[in-house]
């Protein structure tokens, strides 16, 4: 049972990592490298909308999943219904604030002046199309909750070859340059979208559209639930936010380029861990709803187990290709931006060593409810402990040291992950005592 939902959820975040890839691929290729650095300007963003998605399913698959673990469907297909309304609603104000500030929003994301029209371009589109990022995204973890995980892959699978056909056709046949990305990726989403509506319209879904009340209460409990994951989610973005803006203070604005090759690795790297804990939340979430810890306890377990296979694999993939992985990119005959970029992936894969375990502790937190301590491990790794290691780089104007900070961010939260779980161990021990000194 755990490798029929982690596979299906770890190569639906593969499929997802690489068609955001595509777009940098197609555009170096035919446009250059220099408008490259305009879309890894633009990912905090669209890696923020991915974030909100996560914000509302994570909190709602978890309650969904314990009301069926607790055979209650009315309560679980009244908050499938309510938050996809509310996501609805959510993504069209979204839509309207961030269009009449487009450009504002350019240059808080950290657009130069020779890529801010780049930037816009890429940003109106993809605003077109945000109401089906975040529902398409939360469908899909709903699909899996329903039962049907394959169902999710295969939606993921149709978004991603829709995007790379028409990145291919818009970008490389029709030469429309960033516009072209930014169409594909948009459109993709829709498919993905379409499939799984038309699963939970029909008669084999458990989860159905049924009347809800507009009960705030719940939701907020769906927020709070989510909210780690959310962090943890964002955190990408943000760190891409943080790197992009200390690059350019201490390499310039030819060290974005670098960045953003190494921050497509990372973000395959992470939404490959990403997509394991979630292929195990599901199954923790419905076994602690029926009150079987063996059951949970043996899911965690296999996750740890798969999280430290990754790591290593990744970690000994990136020091070996390293060249090959920025060839995708960069092209040779750029010698000095090609060797540099290499030089920065060294130092920036140790890394890819600890993140996943820091992703899977956080996950878990959140699958059983302990919302605070998911959200502790993701303010940790993802804003705190990297703007201090970035900002201390910075000061000394060293730039191996920011390509080392990821690590470094990762080492503290995994100890800052180890003393939470300790200081749970140490509570249930502590109630198992006093349980027995009370019969």
């Amino acid at each position: 049972m755990f490798l029929r939902y982690v596979i299906p959820s770890i190569a639906a975040m593969w499929v997802f990592s690489i068609y955001t890839m595509v777009d940098g691929f197609f555009v170096a290729k035919f446009v250059g490298e220099q408008t490259l650095s305009a879309i890894n300007v633009v990912l905090p963003f669209i890696n923020g909308i991915f974030s909100i998605a996560i914000l509302f399913s994570t909190g709602t698959a978890t309650l969904v999943g314990i009301s069926l673990g607790e055979n209650n469907h009315k309560k679980a297909n009244a908050l499938f219904t309510f938050t996809t309304v509310v996501e609805l609603l959510f993504s069209i104000l979204l839509y309207v604030v961030c269009r009449l500030n487009i450009i504002h929003l350019a240059s808080f994301l950290g657009a130069t002046p020779s890529i801010v029209s780049d930037v816009t371009t890429y940003l109106k589109i993809i605003l077109l199309f945000n109401s089906f990022f975040i529902i398409s995204y939360n469908l899909e973890v709903l699909v899996k909750t329903d039962g049907f995980p394959a169902l999710a892959t295969i939606g993921v699978l149709l978004s991603a070859f829709t995007n790379i056909f028409l990145d291919y056709l818009f970008v490389g046949v029709f030469h429309w340059g960033i516009s072209g990305a930014a169409w594909a990726t948009g459109i993709a989403q829709v498919f993905s979208t379409a499939l799984f509506m038309t699963h939970f319209l029909s008669k084999r879904s458990v989860l159905k559209f049924r009347s809800f009340e507009w009960d705030f209460k719940i939701y907020a409990k769906i927020l709070f639930i989510g909210f780690g994951s959310f962090i943890s989610e964002i955190s990408t973005g943000v760190i891409i936010f943080l790197y992009n803006n200390h690059i350019v203070k201490v390499i310039g604005e030819t060290g974005l380029i670098s960045y953003t090759v190494l921050s497509y690795i990372n973000l395959f790297v992470s939404m490959s861990m990403i997509g394991l804990t979630q292929g195990m939340q599901p199954l923790v979430s419905y076994y602690y709803g029926k009150k079987d810890p063996d059951s949970y306890h043996k899911f965690l377990k296999f996750s740890f187990i798969g999280i430290l296979g990754l790591s290593a694999t990744f970690y000994v993939i990136t020091l070996l290709f390293r060249q090959q992985l920025t060839g995708i990119f960069i092209r040779a005959e750029h010698a000095e931006l090609f060797a540099y970029t290499q030089r920065a992936l060294f130092y920036f894969a140790p890394s890819f060593l600890l993140i996943g375990f820091n992703l899977l502790i956080s996950g878990y937190f959140a699958s059983i409810g302990y919302a605070k301590h998911s959200l502790i491990i993701a303010i940790a790794r993802g804003f705190l402990f990297i703007w201090i290691a970035l900002s201390v780089a910075t000061y000394l104007q060293k730039d191996t040291l920011l390509w080392l900070s990821s690590f470094f961010s990762e080492l503290i939260t995994l100890l800052v992950s180890i003393l939470l779980i300790l200081s749970i161990m140490k509570k249930k021990n502590l109630s198992s005592i006093n349980e027995e000194q009370t019969s």
